[in-house]
């Protein structure tokens, strides 16, 4: 398995995305966090729920769908009762995104509007739904899937971690997975410039996990306005 990170504070002054991984035994656990903008201390509620999620997976690893459950409730409380402490920080809110596998074996979470692709050799098989108002304006028909990108209401999250938030994760079941599988976990800073057919021919050309990444950051670096997002991914390969 090889596997590469990325996180840029792109055109603003603090990155409020948070990356991180860790193995226990044969697992690999990959966790992503956005903290969102303009409700105080999201680079805080971040790096919170990415590091909270390293250290459950450090006590106990298992692909197992109740497992991920306990990593998320942990992550939730650990926001919570931080904002809870601090007055300054109450509301703080965050994205999470987590992989869990051994190369034979996978599951993912999400809550919010950061995403994972799965990919078979270089094809797309597998895109997480986001939790915002753009992302309902698609399943109830009003906007292509290529519109969420440019919606006004991409940014509207219906779930986060949180600001004392009752949101549930959506849980993936445990699949199995072989050789030529790519996972690839983003920010919304990094997949809104960076479309799915750019997704998919980088990755045929990219011979490493790094490579991939390096050519995705060009495409949002061409495509992103200066004052862009923070934009954060972990690539995977199997």
């Amino acid at each position: 398995m090889r596997k590469a990170i990325l996180s840029d504070k792109g055109g603003r002054e603090v990155n409020e995305d948070a990356v991180g991984r860790l193995r226990n035994s044969d697992i690999y656990c990959f966790a992503l966090a956005d903290g969102l903008g303009g409700h105080g201390g999201g680079d805080i509620a971040s790096q919170l729920a990415v590091s909270t999620v390293l250290q459950c997976f450090k006590t106990q690893a298992d692909i197992a769908e109740d497992m991920m459950e306990a990593y998320f409730e942990a992550a939730q409380h650990a926001v919570n009762e931080k904002s809870e402490e601090e007055p300054k920080l109450q509301g703080m809110r965050t994205t999470l995104v987590t992989l869990l596998t051994d190369g034979e074996r996978a599951i993912w979470m999400h809550c919010g509007d950061s995403r994972l692709y799965r990919l078979k050799k270089h094809l797309i098989q597998e895109i997480t739904d986001d939790h915002s108002v753009a992302f309902a304006s698609f399943l109830a028909g009003d906007i292509d899937y290529d519109e969420i990108r440019n919606s006004p209401d991409q940014n509207k999250l219906i779930r986060t971690i949180g600001g004392n938030s009752k949101s549930r994760p959506d849980i993936s079941e445990a699949v199995k997975v072989g050789r030529n599988t790519s996972f690839l976990l983003c920010s919304d800073g990094f997949w809104e410039y960076v479309d799915e057919d750019h997704i998919e021919s980088t990755r045929k050309k990219a011979s490493s996990p790094r490579d991939w990444l390096i050519a995705m950051e060009r495409e949002i670096k061409r495509n992103a306005p200066p004052d862009a997002d923070n934009y954060s991914a972990i690539a995977v390969y199997i």
